[in-house]
């Protein structure tokens, strides 16, 4: 007996359309590997090129998409991630071509391993160039929130735990959840611009 999959495929392009109108994505980085990987919708809005996001591309290919002004903090913010792990959140401008760059909000978490070492990272990015002013990010916008107690950021924290507790499973159980972990990532990604609403600043935690 065969075994209709259209039901799956329609609520997968219906997932999927409603991600990419969301201008929020998707990204993991396999640190031990140097293997990035980004939903379409991240590519996107960081000038990964398309065909490199199936099989993942590098860290430097990615490097090369941030402003040269923007990559000295940015790499020194990673730096110190890669060497004792923590919440990462981040502003910079990814440039797509010479008359096309993006501002943009990276959230997620560096993991630290049980042997000490940070070998995997993954979060969210946020297309924030319409909320910019004159070119830079309006201060009364966005922020670097965290707070302890609950809100939006607790939910993402809780969020980026989720996936990195889903891949222990199953392929396949994993594949099934996967989409949906996007979709609560993306919403939260919403969440977190439409709630911040306190001076901009890049985060270590």
């Amino acid at each position: 007996m065969g075994v209709d999959a259209s039901p799956k495929r329609r609520d997968s392009e219906i997932i999927a359309r409603a991600l990419a109108a969301s201008n929020v994505g998707t990204w993991e980085w396999r640190i031990a590997d140097d293997v990035v990987r980004c939903d379409p919708v991240a590519a996107t809005m960081l000038g990964i090129p398309r065909a490199a996001t199936g099989r993942g591309t590098t860290y430097a290919m990615f490097f090369e998409r941030i402003h040269p002004q923007d990559r000295p903090r940015i790499a020194a913010i990673v730096g110190d991630l890669q060497r004792h792990g923590g919440l990462y959140v981040a502003q910079y401008r990814a440039v797509i071509a010479p008359d096309d760059v993006r501002w943009v909000l990276a959230r997620g978490r560096f993991v630290m391993g049980p042997d000490g070492i940070v070998s995997e990272a993954r979060g969210i990015v946020i297309d924030v160039t319409e909320s910019s002013r004159d070119g830079f990010l309006d201060p009364a916008t966005f922020c670097a929130i965290d707070a302890p107690g609950g809100g939006i950021d607790r939910v993402a924290e809780l969020a980026l735990a989720l996936f990195t507790v889903a891949e222990s499973l199953a392929i396949d159980d994993f594949e099934r959840l996967k989409p949906l972990i996007d979709a609560l990532l993306h919403e939260i990604g919403r969440q977190l611009v439409v709630t911040a609403a306190v001076p901009a600043s890049d985060s270590v935690h």
